[in-house]
């Protein structure tokens, strides 16, 4: 996964009050697979402790995915998937 920075927050933004929408950029970005980089995670983490609503929505995300990993678990892909959706492609296509 590759470092990606999210947009910059404007002056305007940054003296009226902390940028929740950053936040949330931030959170897109692991969610698909893009690790957030160091700036950002500085960002996050001070922002999670001065914003109390960006703060419980982080602690009930954190309640969530601890829920669904005891519960649900992560199954792994078969290593024959990228073969198998190869075949099925080429049949398709042929």
């Amino acid at each position: 996964m590759k470092p990606t920075a999210t947009p910059l927050v404007s002056q305007a933004t940054a003296t009226d009050g902390p940028d929740c929408e950053r936040v949330n950029t931030i959170l897109d970005q692991i969610i698909v697979g893009n690790d957030p980089t160091l700036e950002d995670e500085e960002y996050f983490i001070s922002h999670a402790e001065d914003c109390s609503p960006c703060f419980d929505s982080i602690d009930k995300q954190h309640i969530f995915i601890d829920f669904l990993a005891q519960h649900v678990g992560r199954k792994g892909a078969p290593s024959s998937l990228p073969e198998t959706i190869m075949n099925r492609l080429q049949v398709k296509m042929a």
